[in-house]
């Protein structure tokens, strides 16, 4: 049988382990990354079957952003909407209780823009602020 549980000080080892083991996210994942906290409030919990855990997995609260241009031309304005709006972003997502921002984009010099300028961390095509 299958079950699921909240994630233990006595599972810290075997996530550690499966950390080091894991091919799919080699060097993305630490143990912290999954350890609540007054600044980084999360949910995590460990699924496991009679062999042991099979998978330990983080519940956070995202705020994921999405957005269409008026005018995807007029760069200087949109730089300063960005700037705008994520600020204002990162106010709601504090009062509500969010501990991230995602936004997703493939579009390349605005994926540059989020991580030079915006200072966020790229997975893939997406963009995250801790806030």
């Amino acid at each position: 049988m299958t079950t699921t549980r909240a994630l233990t000080e006595q599972d810290i080892p075997a996530l550690q382990a499966a950390i080091t083991r894991d091919t799919f996210h080699q060097g993305e994942w630490e143990v912290n990354d999954f350890i609540h906290t007054p600044t980084s409030p999360k949910v995590s919990t460990v699924i496991e079957d009679a062999q042991g855990p099979i998978a330990f997995v983080c519940f956070t609260k995202t705020l994921r952003i999405t957005c269409v241009w008026n005018d995807e031309v007029e760069n200087h304005r949109n730089a300063k909407a960005i700037i705008f709006g994520i600020r204002d972003a990162v106010q709601l997502a504090r009062a509500n209780g969010f501990t991230e921002i995602i936004i997703t984009t493939t579009h390349d010099k605005l994926a540059t823009f989020f991580t030079q300028v915006m200072k966020m961390k790229q997975s893939g095509s997406e963009f995250l602020l801790a806030v």
